[in-house]
C-alpha cells in the first residue's frame, strides 16, 4: 500500500509529541526505570581506593598495591548509560486512521520524541523500520548527527507500506543488534501470526523489550449504527459488517487483543503501553508508563 502523503513535521507539528521537563521525565526514568531494567549489566573501571577490612579480598591488585607500597582495590561503577533501539512498524496495518494521522505517524512523531530525550539525556539511540523485513535501521549511537539520521528516513515515503512479516522482521532485528539494548517496538500489534510471543521470548533472552500499542479507535470500537466493509490490510479479503448487530462484540473481541498483547510482555517482565493515535497530548500516559516500569525488576 503505498502512500501519496506523509503528515510528518518532526520538529514542529502535532505529530511531534512533546514531552515537556527531560530532567522530569525521561532522565529520571533512565536513571531510575530503565537503570533497575539493567541492573548489573556492566561494570567500567574507574581507579583505586584504599583497602578495607570490609572489601572483598578478589578486588585487590597486586601490581598497583607493590607500585604503591598499599593496599589497593579496582574500584568499578555500573555503566550509566544505555543503548536504546527503537523499532517502528510501518506495514499496510499501520496505514489507517480514522481521523488525521495514520497510525504509523503517529508512531513517527512519538519515536522521534523519545529519542529526542533519550539523547539528550546522554544514551545512545538507533531505530529500524519493518514490514515484511528489517527495511531501514540505524544502529545505536550518541551526539546530536543521529537527528538528521531519523528525520531523512522517517520523512521517507518509500519506507511505508507492505505486508507485515513479524518473525522474519524480530529475527533480522535479532541479528542486526549486537551490544545488549533497551527495544522500544511501536506497533498496532493486530493480525500477528499465533506464534509471534516466542519471537519476543527470544529477543528479550538478550535485550529489554518492551512495547508502545499503537491503535486508531476503529481498531477498538465500530461506529454504533450502519454497514461497513471491513478490509484486511494484510490480504484482499473482505467482510460486510452491520455495526448495530456486532459492535458489542467487535469491542470485546478488540478488548481481549489489546490484553493478549500486554501479556507477552508481562511474561517477559516488561509492559506494553496501548496509546490512540488521535490521542492529543499523551505525554501523561508516557510518563506513567515509565513510571511504572521503575517498579519492575530485570
Amino acid at each position: 500500500m503505498a502512500i501519496k502523503e506523509l503528515k510528518l513535521n518532526l520538529e514542529n507539528s502535532k505529530s511531534h509529541i512533546t514531552i515537556t521537563g527531560r530532567r522530569e521525565v525521561l532522565s529520571k526514568t533512565l536513571e531510575g526505570s530503565w537503570a533497575t531494567l539493567f541492573k548489573g549489566r556492566g561494570m567500567e573501571f574507574t581507579g583505586y581506593r584504599q583497602y578495607s577490612y570490609t572489601d572483598d579480598a578478589s578486588t585487590i591488585d597486586w601490581r598497583a598495591t607493590l607500585r604503591s607500597k598499599e593496599t589497593l582495590v579496582r574500584v568499578f561503577e555500573e555503566y550509566k548509560n544505555y543503548n536504546i533501539y527503537f523499532y517502528l512498524d510501518t506495514s499496510n496495518s499501520m496505514l489507517f486512521t480514522s481521523g488525521e494521522f495514520f497510525k504509523a505517524e503517529f508512531g513517527a512523531g512519538i519515536m522521534y520524541s523519545l529519542s529526542e530525550e533519550a539523547n539528550a539525556s546522554g544514551d545512545a539511540v538507533g531505530m529500524g523500520m519493518f514490514n515484511d523485513s528489517l527495511k531501514e535501521t540505524i544502529q545505536p549511537a550518541y551526539g546530536r548527527g543521529m537527528r538528521p539520521r531519523f528525520v531523512k528516513l522517517l520523512n521517507n515515503k518509500e519506507n511505508y507500506g507492505g505486508i507485515r512479516d513479524f518473525k522474519k522482521s524480530i529475527l533480522q532485528l535479532s541479528a542486526s543488534l549486537g551490544e545488549r539494548s533497551i527495544i522500544i517496538i511501536l506497533s498496532d500489534f493486530l493480525g500477528l501470526p499465533d506464534d509471534w510471543s516466542k519471537y519476543i521470548s527470544m529477543l528479550s533472552e538478550e535485550h529489554h523489550v518492551m512495547g508502545i500499542m499503537i491503535r486508531d479507535k476503529r481498531d477498538r470500537f465500530l461506529p454504533t449504527s450502519g454497514q461497513f466493509f471491513l478490509k484486511d490490510p494484510n490480504s484482499d479479503s473482505t467482510i460486510y459488517v452491520d455495526a448495530k448487530q456486532f459492535a458489542q462484540e467487535y469491542a470485546d473481541l478488540s478488548k481481549e487483543s489489546e490484553q493478549k498483547v500486554i501479556s507477552v510482555f508481562k511474561k517477559v517482565r516488561s509492559d506494553c503501553l496501548i496509546l490512540e493515535n488521535e490521542t492529543p497530548d499523551p505525554k501523561s500516559e508516557i510518563r506513567k508508563f515509565f513510571n511504572k516500569l521503575s517498579h519492575l525488576e530485570h
